[in-house]
């Protein structure tokens, strides 16, 4: 309490002197606080970038001229379902479908043109379909969105096919069903008889007019997990005909990349040959890769500078201290000749100037948070690298200075 009290009444009688060492601490505590803050927001906008600047992927052929109307394996699809890198995945696959019982005896080669349903889309969601909104679709009572994310034999009739083949919706109808392949890898469709099956319409859509669409307008839609589960139940191969996702960890692109690598998709090849094999995933991250890569560029560099600052700090704590107490050498002579150790007064003036170091840095933070917002531990954080830096100059000015010839200085005096 002793060293406390002449600590206090030192920095009370050099008012002057206490007054610019506050200042100067609350300047830097200032620029330690925005410069820690400006790493913190950094480091913010780089964990909150997958949200501001999402990342879209899709399967293509290998030469990326195809989004739909392909063939793309099962295992793929499962593969990309159950991986931790991908959000709101969508899939579809194209097939063909005709009124009525017909035996596959009788039809080992479906024409398209004798289909009730040549135009069909299974879909994983609703969204799937993008060229198709909520808002054009119509559901008999009990049904919603979700059902076509079950494997429920339901499906979804347009409303121009409804009123030609006389049908509404909520009836249950038996429909044959063909999956659709491309073999040889050519562009011609191949129709293969999947089975009959009793279906419920469920609900209608209006048709689809837009130049802009992805496909032509679909007559019916089903809930692919329903074909996924006949293809398996028949031993069908079962292919996708297009299938798009978000990146859920954009921070994590290489560990995604070589995931799906694994799963046997490439890189495009601009130049091979068009096939309508799935085997290319087309990743849209240029516009992320480079904002990441300036984010983690200004965190590094903020980061590697941060010794270098507090060394700074500790240095203009040395300066500004040894030219305060320089000119207080006859005051320490005067107390060490009155036999006040060396200790104890480097007990003393280390106080004196902890306490200064303290309401300087309170004040910075005062002061900047009154203009910029700030949280508890942001300010302990800037107040502890301020204090130990500064106080450790402080220190080296204070046991340089105690180190002098006590009867010079009283000589001098005299």
């Amino acid at each position: 309490m002793f060293a406390i009290r002449n600590a206090l009444l030192n920095a009370k009688r050099h008012k002057l002197k206490s007054i610019l060492v506050i200042l100067a601490c609350m300047l830097i505590v200032i620029f330690l606080f925005l410069y820690i803050g400006g790493l913190k927001a950094n480091s913010r906008m780089l964990e909150n970038l997958p949200e501001a600047i999402t990342i879209p992927a899709r399967i293509s052929n290998l030469s990326g001229t195809l989004s739909t109307g392909m063939m793309i394996k099962e295992s793929v699809i499962q593969g990309i379902e159950e991986s931790d890198y991908i959000a709101d995945f969508f899939y579809t696959v194209e097939l063909g479908a005709a009124l009525g019982d017909i035996p596959e005896d009788q039809v080992p080669e479906m024409e398209q043109g004798r289909m009730n349903f040549p135009l069909c889309l299974g879909v994983n969601r609703l969204s799937a379909y993008s060229d198709l909104d909520d808002k054009d679709i119509t559901f008999i009572d009990g049904y919603g969105l979700e059902l076509m994310e079950s494997d429920e034999p339901v499906c979804i009739v347009r409303d121009r096919d409804l009123a030609l083949w006389e049908l509404n919706a909520g009836d249950t109808v038996d429909m044959t069903l063909f999956n659709i392949t491309y073999p040889s890898d050519n562009a011609v469709k191949d129709f293969r008889w999947l089975g009959s099956y009793s279906v419920r319409i469920v609900g209608s859509s209006r048709e689809i007019i837009k130049p802009d669409a992805e496909r032509r307008s679909m007559q019916v839609i089903f809930p692919i997990k329903w074909l996924q589960k006949l293809c398996n139940q028949k031993g069908t191969m079962f292919f996708a005909d297009s299938a798009r996702f978000l990146v859920a960890k954009p921070l994590e692109l290489n560990a995604f990349k070589g995931e799906m690598k694994e799963l046997g998709l490439m890189s495009v090849i601009s130049q091979a040959k068009p096939s309508p094999r799935g085997i290319s995933l087309i990743v849209n991250d240029e516009t992320f890769i480079k904002s990441a890569t300036r984010l983690k560029e200004n965190i590094s560099l903020m980061k590697a500078f941060m010794p270098f600052l507090l060394i700074v700090v500790g240095l203009v704590g040395f300066v500004i201290s040894y030219l305060l107490l320089n000119s207080r050498k006859p005051e320490f002579a005067v107390m060490r000749s009155l036999g006040v150790s060396k200790r104890s007064c480097f007990v003393t003036l280390f106080l004196e100037h902890a306490i200064l170091d303290f309401v300087g840095s309170f004040l910075g933070i005062l002061t900047a948070s009154m203009f910029i917002g700030m949280t508890a531990g942001l300010a302990a954080a800037v107040v502890i690298l301020f204090f130990i830096s500064y106080m450790a100059g402080t220190s080296a000015a204070v046991v340089m200075l105690n180190r002098f010839s006590v009867m010079e200085v009283l000589s001098a005096l005299d």
